[in-house]
């Protein structure tokens, strides 16, 4: 899954559009007349789900009837959905760079974006692009691309709150997202024909990377991986489903509907004809009518859940040890490269491809740093303790990574998992200081119109995203203080 929502959370409600009843009452079933338009059936045995509106999560998917194990909720035709394929007759590229998947629906989206709570014009996915977000004013991108603007509204003051692991990948997204804002803004110059058409596309830059921004969220936030191309690592495996945009993620996989495998999925090749996209319900359980079907993405740490689709799973309790994942990239590339065999050590460790990706994670069963933080650690430690700086130096290390040998030394050992303390007291005391700024700065007060009712929610995310940190260091150095092996 490219994406959706968290917590049994729908990204609607994140984005603070939660569709009143009556919106819903009238889009779903203008959703549905335009489905039966493009081969979907949506008779009582054909589709046994229904959007309804929850208490605290915007819009939901619910079982009409009862479903037995592995029954078909919903087939929607390819013709119905939004992807590469569906889209390149009405915006066929020219030039030597053709547009991504992730290019070619946002562009569709940005220039068929609704006015307010109008319906969206376009006449060929129109009823569809009217179900999704009207905006994302709680999301983190959102609050960066106006940050660059100069604004200073909505979420824009919480980025100096974010963990630093956090703020980095945003900024990394960030990064993505402008490189495909220049290569749609490139695409327009040269199809002048196709902008002059829509007014999405206006002379105010500030307007037109807002509204682009909305477009590629709703494609970051809601695509789905699609087998479309040869490769099945292909980028441009995913696509835009109608009806399954309601469905609510779940974190433990309860109620949960899954995609049925084409034959493409099945034999690993180039689908050879679209069949469009199936839904059974879950293969171990019954639903009952009435229950809740949710959509689950897979494992992501919370870091990659909130940058990417702008909320967290609440798993943080008053408990010790939680699942969880801590990027501590930051604090080990200072701890490496404040050393006078730093840069030494920082080239090794790219040359054999450990540099980077190092974090500490956790589990109801265990708390322990990942392999290549341990790799990384071995090494910056044994020329802490050796003054001579040369590759012969670091057979050893060499022998541990190839499976030579367990371990270089017991001194090193030791070395190391000091290293690791330190590390794990620095995150701690990071952690206590972000929890202490956002409670002191009283973050939950900047925002007051209905618009930024859902400020208090996101800073509890973020205190979420501290609280994890905190913990999960905490844990680590536990194990590492009391002698545990890793």
């Amino acid at each position: 899954m490219v994406a959706h929502s968290g917590n049994n959370v729908n990204i609607s409600m994140m984005a603070s559009i939660s569709n009143s009843q009556s919106s819903l009452n009238y889009r779903w079933p203008k959703l549905l007349a335009w489905l039966r338009t493009r081969g979907m059936k949506t008779g009582a045995g054909d589709l046994l789900i229904e959007c309804k509106e929850t208490p605290t999560a915007g819009n939901g998917l619910f079982a009409r009837t009862l479903c037995t194990p592995s029954s078909l909720l919903f087939a929607v035709p390819p013709q119905a959905l939004m992807n590469i394929g569906t889209l390149k007759s009405l915006h066929p590229t020219s030039g030597p760079t053709p547009l991504t998947a992730t290019q070619m629906i946002s562009l569709h989206l940005y220039i068929n974006r609704p006015h307010g709570s109008e319906d969206s014009l376009d006449p060929h996915y129109g009823p569809y692009i009217s179900t999704l977000p009207r905006e994302f004013d709680s999301h983190p991108l959102t609050w960066i691309v106006r940050s660059k603007r100069g604004l200073e509204s909505g979420g824009v003051p919480l980025l100096k709150h974010l963990p630093p692991s956090v703020h980095a990948c945003l900024v990394k997204l960030h990064d993505r997202f402008c490189q495909d804002w220049d290569a749609i803004r490139a695409y327009l110059t040269a199809n002048s024909y196709i902008s002059s058409k829509y007014d999405a596309y206006s002379d105010d830059n500030d307007v037109s990377t807002s509204n682009y921004a909305w477009a590629w969220l709703n494609v970051n936030t809601r695509c789905i991986y699609y087998r479309l191309k040869a490769s099945k690592e292909d980028p441009d495996n995913l696509t835009l489903c109608p009806i399954l945009d309601f469905a609510n993620h779940t974190p433990n996989r309860l109620h949960s509907m899954t995609p049925a495998p084409s034959e493409a999925d099945i034999w690993d090749s180039a689908p050879v004809k679209q069949i469009g996209f199936r839904f059974l319900s879950p293969a171990d359980a019954s639903v009952q009518e009435g229950e809740e079907i949710f959509l689950a993405y897979g494992a992501h740490p919370n870091r990659t859940l909130f940058v990417e689709y702008g909320f967290v799973n609440e798993s943080l309790g008053n408990v010790e040890i939680t699942d969880g994942e801590v990027d501590v990239q930051d604090v080990v590339e200072s701890l490496i490269l404040d050393h006078k065999s730093g840069v030494f050590v920082k080239s090794v460790l790219e040359d054999e491809g450990y540099w980077g990706d190092w974090t500490l994670y956790c589990s109801a069963e265990s708390a322990q740093p990942s392999w290549r933080l341990i790799t990384a650690l071995r090494l910056h430690c044994l020329f802490v303790s050796n003054n001579t700086i040369h590759h012969n130096a670091i057979q050893s290390w060499r022998d541990v990574i190839a499976g030579k040998r367990e371990i270089i030394s017991d001194g090193n050992e030791l070395a190391w998992k000091e290293s690791l303390i330190t590390i794990c007291d620095k995150i701690i005391t990071k952690a206590q200081a972000g929890l202490d700024s956002l409670e002191n700065d009283g973050a939950e007060e900047y925002g007051h119109s209905g618009s930024d009712r859902w400020l208090p929610w996101m800073c509890e995310n973020i205190r979420t995203l501290w609280r994890e940190e905190l913990l999960i260091a905490a844990a680590v150095k536990e194990r590492t203080l009391r002698g545990d092996d890793f």
